[in-house]
């Protein structure tokens, strides 16, 4: 009796590993890289938007090659976005008091997905944001979408500051039909 249980029990446990590790499977990451310019001149402790260009998806080919397909997604989060100074070389985040990235897409409501308050001075020329756990598929198996940066400085800059803002977004997707 003791033996029967043990095998029920091991196979129950076989199969619980064996279904999380075909669930990861099904997930993958996908990477955008897009810059911007904060300008010069703008006033301290205001809020301000800056808007990126349209973002080129194509998650088409980004999904065939992990093969599935936009209609086998069943999610995408934000897994992390971070900015970083591209130029000038000797300038860090020390002028910029906080950050709100919204994201949108045609036919979609904009949604904020990144952001970080009361940022110290610390000389960082990178910075992890906070991120939302919104599932994002509506704006990621679009043609393009947008970014939205909210910002406000503690400082006022005398030179334009270039940043990249790099995201990685976790799909989760049906493969081959798992």
């Amino acid at each position: 009796m003791k033996s029967i249980f043990y095998a029920v029990t091991g196979a129950l446990v076989l199969l619980s590993i064996s279904c999380k590790k075909v669930s990861e499977l099904t997930k993958f990451d996908i990477k955008y890289n897009s810059e911007t310019t904060i300008e010069a001149g703008i006033a301290a402790f205001i809020p301000f938007d800056i808007n990126t260009p349209d973002i080129e998806t194509q998650s088409e080919d980004q999904f065939k090659g992990h093969n599935t397909a936009r209609d086998l997604v069943q999610s995408i989060t934000l897994k992390e976005l971070k900015i970083s100074i591209i130029s000038p070389e000797e300038q860090n985040f020390d002028f910029l008091k906080s950050i709100e990235i919204y994201i949108s897409a045609d036919e979609q409501e904009e949604v904020k997905i990144a952001w970080k308050n009361d940022m110290p001075d610390a000389g960082a020329k990178a910075i992890v944001l906070d991120r939302s756990n919104a599932d994002l598929k509506p704006y990621l198996v679009s043609e393009t979408y947008r970014l939205r940066l909210k910002t406000t400085t503690d400082k006022v800059l005398n030179k334009d500051v270039k940043i990249k803002i790099a995201s990685i977004f976790r799909v989760d997707a049906n493969i081959l039909g798992l």
